[in-house]
């Protein structure tokens, strides 16, 4: 079998041209880790000229069949959701960790890894939101969205079950975090 990421580095930072490897990820299949991805939000056509950065940090597991999580499965018993179905947007490269999605009008493949949070109480999500490289509030950073994004962020939802996280904005994976 090929080797999909021979040409894949550590990763020391975000946006620094360097991706975080992935083959530990592959044999970790199930297990806890510790990992640390960052994304990019536009702000409102006021703000259109601030960085805004959104940095996750947790514990994860990889490799793990969305349709088996005990969540979906009591939500499809309850008939609360659908049956789960086939990726619409992307195809496996290697499943159940990775997809490759080409966007419209694009030629080039974008490769993103699925995580998935913790139910363990002491693992806990943590996010830290930056303004132009400081950090800030969710209420702050909230400001400089659009009003349906402000809105969706403030009032938040039910709990995300699964991250696809597009593998150049990982940051770190590792041994898991302690609480």
């Amino acid at each position: 079998m090929k080797n999909i990421l021979s040409n894949v580095v550590m990763s020391e930072g975000f946006g620094n041209g360097n991706l975080v490897n992935l083959e530990d990820l592959f044999t970790k299949k199930g297990q806890y880790i510790a990992a640390t991805f960052q994304t990019e939000k536009k702000g409102s056509a006021m703000h259109k000229n601030v960085k805004l950065e959104k940095r996750t940090s947790g514990t994860f597991r990889a490799g793990i069949n969305f349709e088996n999580l005990s969540t979906v499965k009591e939500g499809i018993a309850n008939g609360e959701r659908g049956e789960v179905q086939p990726l619409s947007w992307g195809k496996w490269e290697k499943f159940p960790y990775t997809i490759l999605h080409t966007p419209k009008n694009q030629t080039e493949e974008i490769r993103y890894v699925r995580l998935y949070p913790s139910i363990n109480p002491i693992h806990k999500v943590s996010v830290q939101y930056l303004v132009n490289g400081v950090e800030t509030t969710k209420e702050n950073f909230a400001s400089f969205l659009t009003n349906s994004e402000a809105k969706e962020m403030l009032e938040g939802g039910k709990e995300i079950e699964c991250f696809t996280v597009m593998h150049k904005n990982l940051l770190k994976l590792g041994k898991p975090f302690n609480g």
